[in-house]
């Protein structure tokens, strides 16, 4: 299995305690009110399967003014930002790759706002219970439609690799692993890739930023806070355990 590294297809600003639950922030943590933070696809290739990716990341409507709009936009995106050809099109383009699925992390918009760009036939894999965050006030084209049938992994596959409570074996090889962490949304899935060059394991939005994951500090946005914070151990405990694993975090380079 090989992977290309992040495609970064723009960045959002965002308020701090979206990305980090502040209650468990100390005084003096030097962060500032908002953060600028990247908003990822990845790219990877089985030998036998063919080109695959996670989440979509950003279109781009996101080079022009106005893809943030309405009265919720003020609470979850202050600004976008994304230079020329640095779109999911462009960039899927450029790797030269014939995507056979495309699994996700989870539904919320900056994960799947990429869609529009990419073509419909082809198949959408999310968690078991995942649910569709669709704010039309929010973002200002519909990421999803009836046309998009999603795929949901079954968790009765799924197999405990201590710490980690509910590991599903996706291709069956050993090679692409999706392991249960809601919390953030009800259906969320981090990915563990055993690659050519070592483990990479990606957090997805279970923890946002290294500084949550090393902190031990859960999203402040979330849907249920009690799930979001055993994720987010459950992740930190199997890093402890197998440090050798390249960690690469929802929104952060």
């Amino acid at each position: 299995m090989c992977i290309r590294d992040r495609l970064n297809t723009g960045s959002v600003k965002v308020p701090l305690e979206g990305m980090l639950n502040i209650d468990k922030l100390k005084n003096n943590h030097g962060l500032s009110e908002f953060l600028w933070v990247d908003v990822f696809s990845f790219l990877f290739h089985h030998k036998e399967k063919g080109w695959f990716m996670i989440d979509t990341g950003l279109d781009s409507t996101f080079q022009k003014k106005g893809n943030i709009k309405g009265i919720l936009a003020n609470n979850f995106i202050k600004e976008t930002t994304q230079k020329k050809y640095q779109n999911i099109a462009s960039l899927i383009k450029k790797e030269n790759a014939k995507i056979n699925g495309i699994f996700f992390t989870h539904l919320h918009g900056d994960h799947t706002a990429g869609l529009p760009e990419i073509d419909r036939s082809i198949p959408k894999i999310i968690g078991e219970g995942e649910t569709i965050f669709n704010m039309p006030l929010l973002y200002s084209s519909n990421h999803l439609d009836k046309k998009d049938t999603l795929l949901e992994i079954d968790n009765n596959r799924g197999i405990t690799i201590a710490p980690l409570e509910s590991v599903i074996d996706i291709f069956g090889d050993g090679s692409f692993l999706g392991i249960n962490t809601p919390g953030h949304s009800p259906g969320h899935l981090s990915y563990l890739i055993n690659t050519n060059k070592g483990p990479i394991l990606l957090t997805g939005d279970a923890s946002h930023t290294k500084y949550g994951f090393n902190n031990k500090i859960e999203p402040g946005w979330v849907e249920d806070k009690g799930l979001a914070e055993k994720s987010l151990h459950q992740l930190i405990k199997f890093h402890e355990k197998h440090p050798e694993v390249r960690i690469i975090y929802g929104h952060e380079q």
